[in-house]
């Protein structure tokens, strides 16, 4: 493990510590700007202890973090197949 991040096996997620952030979070805005001072003006609530451990984690981790960031984005479609099921569920705004 990394020292800094929280790893639950139950919900298997790994956190920043202290935080309620996942470690694929942190990476998902690390790819929009792949630079540490891009990830630290972004996450300017974040020390750069934690940012750093969650860089390293996801290193030593790299299939455990593709798998968390692809399940983000199925989020989407399987929103719509939801709504298109139960059209009743879909938020007002978007109807």
């Amino acid at each position: 493990m990394v020292a800094g991040i929280e790893y639950s096996p139950t919900d298997q997620r790994a956190r920043i510590a202290g935080t309620g952030l996942e470690v694929w979070e942190i990476i998902e805005v690390y790819r929009l700007n792949p630079t540490f001072e891009g990830l630290r003006k972004n996450l300017d609530w974040l020390t750069p202890d934690q940012l750093r451990a969650a860089l390293e984690f996801a290193e030593a981790n790299p299939e455990f973090i593709a798998a968390e960031m692809a399940e983000s984005d199925a989020v989407p479609q399987r929103l719509a197949e939801l709504w298109e099921r139960h059209p009743q569920t879909k938020p007002p705004h978007l109807r």
